[in-house]
């Protein structure tokens, strides 16, 4: 009986050891993973852009389109994936991706969508399995000659870049969350507004608007790489009127009166690419009577005048590429010749400039 009672014993021993083992088999920390389960990794790669000046994450209201570019060490692409599903709009997006575990480089580039019809946008160089980083970046096409001028005279699509080295993408198992990658914006819209200071009438073919830049090629550091010097033209002109109010003294009374008048202006509405703080595009207003340039100053110094000490933490460079839009209007005399003692309001601020034609 004592025999049995030993057999039985050695039975279960040796039951519960295979038990085990076939545990271990399965187990996620040993060798062999079982790819149909929970052992399996999955690689999930954020974004966020909120490189703007509410230094939020309008990630998922402005981005329509995002591609990924994964390099290995050496330096050659590995794989690629594009999202432009409605999934980008969610606050929680991220992309799958599906590469060996190691350390690698990242590379994005994104797109927005214009409110305009037929816009021009930025080309990303294709990018073929094992073809090199440094061969990637974007360039806009260019209307017009060389010997005519070169121009882009359409609203631009938003274009976003990032960039994110050494990512380690571990060798385990389950989500594993990495970024986000943080995107700069590469566009800006600018409204030039002219306003009359004698309230006659002003047609839009009074004057001509434009910005001359040198800045249609970004490479994969999303540096301007660009040398060829071409024009902004607007891509809408608008007719503006508004009556105002002025107090007029009395002779008869030291109560003011109140006397209309008008002011009339145009409104050039004009897209560019990234703006750089060591370049010098130059806004242009020309008189069309005579051909004269009423105004030609250097766009970036005057941008930069209302960063002001509230932004001074900001290097002149964070503050171009946080802002995305601005608003310039200058005044001009009953001879359409600017009138500096005006000032210029820039997004609102109002500044005098000094008398210097090299502004």
């Amino acid at each position: 009986m004592k025999l049995t009672c030993i057999r039985h014993l050695t039975g279960i021993i040796t039951l519960l050891w295979g038990v085990i083992a076939l545990g271990s088999l399965s187990s996620c920390d040993s060798a062999i993973y079982d790819d149909e389960g929970d052992c399996s990794v999955h690689y999930r790669v954020t974004f966020t852009y909120d490189m703007n000046m509410k230094w939020a994450n309008a990630f998922p209201h402005e981005v329509k389109s995002v591609t990924l570019y994964i390099y290995d060490s050496n330096g050659q692409l590995v794989m690629s994936k594009t999202d432009n599903s409605a999934a980008l709009a969610s606050p929680d997006y991220f992309m799958d991706v599906e590469v060996l575990p190691g350390k690698y480089d990242l590379l994005v580039w994104a797109t927005g969508k214009s409110p305009v019809d037929n816009p021009t946008a930025f080309e990303v160089a294709s990018a073929a399995p094992g073809s090199a980083m440094n061969t990637l970046g974007a360039k806009m096409p260019l209307d017009g000659t060389a010997d005519a001028g070169l121009y882009v005279d359409r609203d631009i699509v938003p274009l976003y870049h990032g960039i994110m080295r050494g990512v380690d993408f571990p060798d385990t198992y389950g989500n594993v969350t990495l970024g986000p990658v943080s995107l700069t914006k590469d566009t800006n819209v600018m409204q030039v507004l002219l306003q009359n200071t004698d309230g006659t009438t002003m047609n839009a073919d009074d004057f001509s608007f434009y910005i001359t830049a040198a800045n249609n090629e970004l490479d994969y550091l999303n540096k301007v790489v660009s040398t060829t010097q071409f024009s902004y033209r607007p891509w809408a002109m608008t007719l503006t009127s508004a009556s105002l109010d002025k107090p007029e003294a009395q002779a008869a009374s030291k109560a003011p009166a109140r006397a209309q008048t008008e002011a009339n202006g145009i409104l050039a509405e004009l897209s560019t690419g990234r703006l750089i703080d060591t370049r010098t595009p130059r806004l242009v207003v020309r008189r069309n009577s005579d051909g004269e340039d009423i105004i030609s100053i250097n766009l970036i110094q005057y941008l930069l005048m209302v960063k002001g000490e509230y932004n001074r933490q900001m290097s002149d460079q964070e503050y171009l590429d946080r802002n995305d839009n601005y608003s310039l209007m200058f005044f001009v005399d009953d001879n359409r010749n600017w009138y500096i003692a005006g000032g210029v309001y820039i997004n609102g601020w109002r500044i005098v400039p000094p008398q210097d034609t090299e502004l």
